[in-house]
C-alpha cells in the first residue's frame, strides 16, 4: 500500500465522518428551530409578555443559527479540506453572542463575566474584521 493510497482512504473515512457529522447538527438544528417556534408562539398567547420571555425566544433562534452556522462551517471543510477562520470566528460569535442574552435574561453570574462576555464579542469582532481585510472581503459570501 502506497502512501497516496492511505492518505486517499483517510481523506474518504474524514469525508463520511464529516457528513455524519453534519446530519447530527441537522438534526439538532431541526430541534433547536421546533424549540425556536415553540418559544415564539407562547409570546403571541394573551398574558403578558415579560422581557426575560422575549430573550429566551431570541435565545433559542440564535441556537437555530449556531446550527446552520455548524452546518456551512463543516461542508465548507469538506469542500476545500481546510479549516476556515472566519467561520469558525462567526460560529463562536454567535455562540458568545448567545450567551450575552441569556446573561442579560437571567443577570445572576457576576458583572465580571458579563465584562469577559463583552469584551470576548469586541475581540472576536475585530479579528473576524482583520481576516476578512487582510483577504480583501467584506463577508462570509464572497469566499
Amino acid at each position: 500500500m502506497d502512501v497516496k493510497t492511505v492518505i486517499r482512504a483517510f481523506r474518504i473515512i474524514s469525508i463520511l465522518l464529516y457528513l455524519v457529522i453534519i446530519i447530527i447538527t441537522v438534526v439538532l438544528g431541526a430541534v433547536a428551530l421546533y424549540l425556536a417556534v415553540r418559544d415564539m408562539m407562547s409570546l403571541i398567547s394573551p398574558s403578558s409578555i415579560t422581557d426575560t420571555e422575549i430573550l429566551g425566544a431570541l435565545s433559542a433562534v440564535f441556537l437555530v443559527v449556531i446550527a446552520l452556522e455548524f452546518v456551512d462551517m463543516f461542508l465548507e471543510y469538506v469542500r476545500t479540506g481546510a479549516v476556515v477562520v472566519d467561520l469558525v470566528l462567526a460560529v463562536v460569535l454567535t455562540a458568545i453572542s448567545r450567551e450575552l442574552l441569556l446573561y442579560i435574561a437571567a443577570p445572576s453570574a457576576s458583572l465580571s463575566y458579563g465584562i469577559l462576555l463583552v469584551s470576548s464579542i469586541i475581540a472576536l469582532a475585530i479579528a473576524y474584521w482583520l481576516i476578512n481585510k487582510a483577504r480583501g472581503t467584506q463577508g462570509l459570501g464572497t469566499r
